[in-house]
């Protein structure tokens, strides 16, 4: 998918609630890191940030970047993927998240 008809997508997607986090890596797998579901969401909801191509090139087209800023304005970036649920509907997924 090209960064044009993902960031379209991205945005839709945000606006209808569509968005679902990987818990177990984003969340469990990085304690350290003091995400929680809720704040995961917020972020991705941000009025402010920029929606990139991800760097790394075996992802090219199948993983992106939300970049945005928490409340204590530290710098966050997620990994955004599109994915289905189980009634076949697209979604918007956040497959990992750091804080810096």
């Amino acid at each position: 998918m090209n960064l044009t008809v993902a960031k379209r997508k991205f945005y839709e997607l945000r606006a209808m609630n569509r968005i679902d986090v990987c818990t177990e890596h984003v969340i469990d797998g990085h304690p350290e890191r003091g995400y929680t579901f809720d704040e995961v969401v917020s972020l991705v909801k941000a009025a402010r940030g920029t929606f990139e191509d991800t760097t790394d090139i075996q992802f090219r087209g199948a993983r992106f970047y939300w970049r945005t800023q928490d409340i204590d304005e530290h710098l966050v970036r997620l990994v955004i993927e599109f994915e289905e649920d189980d009634q076949g509907n697209l979604i918007l997924v956040v497959s990992a998240g750091e804080r810096r």
